[in-house]
């Protein structure tokens, strides 16, 4: 049996991931993802969704803060990524095809709400560990 995973730190290496593309675009990104939030899904692939969710929401923002919380409802966790100042209507976006076909590698989908220049993207997959 796999040994949970901390989603706080799996969280921060995306984030570290895109920061120099945040920072040229003179956005931050703050990870108030508990730091003890244990996860048992494919840490492989939520990373890789992770990565590239953050990849999208960078170089689609300026001037911006990025926010990453989670919470978790029964079996189901959800991440939202709330940008504050987008650029773009994410829904459009050639990434999102992308992040989406990801998302439903673990189960997950990825959804979106643009009010204003303010979007918030929800993940959410199940906590299950991969079946063998």
């Amino acid at each position: 049996m796999p040994h949970p995973k901390n989603l706080h730190q799996l969280v921060g290496v995306a984030v570290g991931n895109v920061l120099p593309a945040a920072v040229r675009r003179n956005s931050f990104i703050v990870n108030e993802v508990p730091r003890n939030f244990v996860i048992k899904t494919d840490e492989t692939i939520l990373s890789k969704v992770l990565d590239d969710l953050l990849s999208m929401v960078t170089s689609n923002s300026k001037h911006s803060c990025i926010r990453i919380k989670a919470k978790e409802y029964e079996d189901i966790i959800f991440v939202s990524v709330k940008d504050n100042n987008s650029l773009v209507d994410y829904k459009v976006s050639d990434n999102l095809e992308a992040v989406k076909h990801l998302a439903r590698g673990m189960n997950g989908s990825v959804n979106i709400e643009n009010i204003d220049k303010t979007t918030t993207i929800l993940l959410s997959f199940p906590n299950f560990p991969k079946a063998a």
